[in-house]
């Protein structure tokens, strides 16, 4: 769903894969506080887990 809204709205972005990357994983991890749970979502210094449509225009306005 992230990746859809995000490709819709013409918002470039990395996608990566915690399961298979786990250099990816341990950022992850780092930013959310040890939580494992996706989409983490980064915009610039803010950390979003989980897809909060209201909070990422927010974040992607504020960027």
């Amino acid at each position: 769903m992230a990746k859809e809204y995000l490709s819709h709205k013409g918002v470039p972005f990395t996608a990566l894969n915690v399961a298979e990357d786990p250099v990816a994983l341990e950022e992850m991890k780092q930013k959310t506080g040890g939580r494992l749970a996706t989409p983490t979502i980064v915009v610039g210094d803010q950390v979003l887990i989980g897809f909060d449509r209201a909070r990422l225009e927010a974040m992607l306005a504020a960027d």
